[in-house]
């Protein structure tokens, strides 16, 4: 099953009102505004978007308010992880049904004993390649679950054709790379972590990053400049980005609200609340905070 996923695909965030309701319009602008801004596909429901704090119907809303608003002009793939393989299985048919490109799933996060991962991995992902017929990208996120290594990704990849990419996330995502592109060059891969090591993962090979929704035109920048060549120019703009990344890894424990406070400060979301459970909410000194790094990065 080939696919042609490349470049910066946001994770979206999942925007509430105030009193903590799915905020359909933001949502939508949150889309239309990232493929303005040049994303080469989106991303609903995985980690970024809070999937863990929305019901399976609310995520069945996102899902088709995303394929809704994209209209066909990026990639859309849907989130689909919960801690039940049947569940996935059936929010993944859903996701299918109504036209998404592709499933982003996350290994389960519960009864995984330490002798046992590794089969009960396989078998959690092998059931669901056989189930449904669309392309998968594994989300590998080291600090929710259990450790996945390179050699579960290539058997993976080699016994379902429809297993086709990797997102890797966690210390030593960049080491996974580097084993994937040998024993793998097929499989596709994505980094994460907020684009930290995005320019150096790119230069090894990884298709493309899965950043926060609220700095797409920033991280567009830096790929397309990196792909034409321009590594000078791709640097400067990272530079640009490391200053608000700076400060999401100062509030780490309030990343959801960061997020959606740069998405709000920029007009594309109208609240930046965040549901419980969350960390500390930023204070008004934080707030304008980020709106001076904002202001400093041209992006206001």
């Amino acid at each position: 099953m080939r696919i042609d996923w490349h470049g910066i695909f946001p994770a979206l965030s999942t925007p509430c009102d105030d009193t903590g309701a799915l905020d359909e319009e933001s949502l939508r602008n949150e889309v239309r505004w990232n493929i303005e801004k040049g994303a080469h596909g989106l991303i609903v429901s995985i980690m970024a978007g809070e999937f863990h704090k929305f019901s399976d119907e609310e995520r069945k809303r996102c899902y088709e308010i995303v394929v809704e608003e994209a209209k066909g002009k990026v990639p859309v793939l849907a989130g689909t992880s919960h801690s039940g393989t049947e569940v996935v299985i059936q929010l993944s048919q859903y996701a299918k049904e109504i036209g998404v490109d592709g499933i982003v799933v996350l290994p389960p996060y519960f009864n995984l004993q330490d002798g046992k991962a590794a089969l009960s991995l396989y078998d959690h992902y092998a059931t669901i390649a056989r189930r449904i017929d669309i392309p998968i990208m594994i989300q590998d996120c080291e600090g929710t679950g259990p450790f996945m290594c390179t050699t579960l990704f290539k058997r993976l990849a080699d016994d379902f054709k429809n297993i086709v990419a990797v997102k890797l996330e966690g210390p030593t995502s960049f080491q996974k790379a580097l084993e994937m592109r040998e024993m793998a060059p097929d499989v596709v891969l994505f980094g994460g972590m907020a684009a930290a090591n995005m320019l150096e993962e790119l230069k090894i090979g990884v298709a493309g990053n899965v950043p926060d929704a609220c700095l797409t035109d920033v991280l567009v920048g830096v790929y397309e400049n990196f792909k034409a060549g321009n590594l000078e120019e791709a640097e400067k703009l990272f530079k640009r980005y490391k200053v608000w990344l700076n400060f999401l890894q100062l509030h780490r424990l309030s990343n959801y609200e960061v997020e959606k406070e740069t998405l709000r400060q920029r007009r594309v979301i109208k609240s930046s609340y965040t549901r419980l459970p969350r960390g500390p909410l930023l204070t008004d000194e934080d707030q304008e905070e980020l709106n001076r790094i904002l202001r400093d990065l041209g992006l206001l």
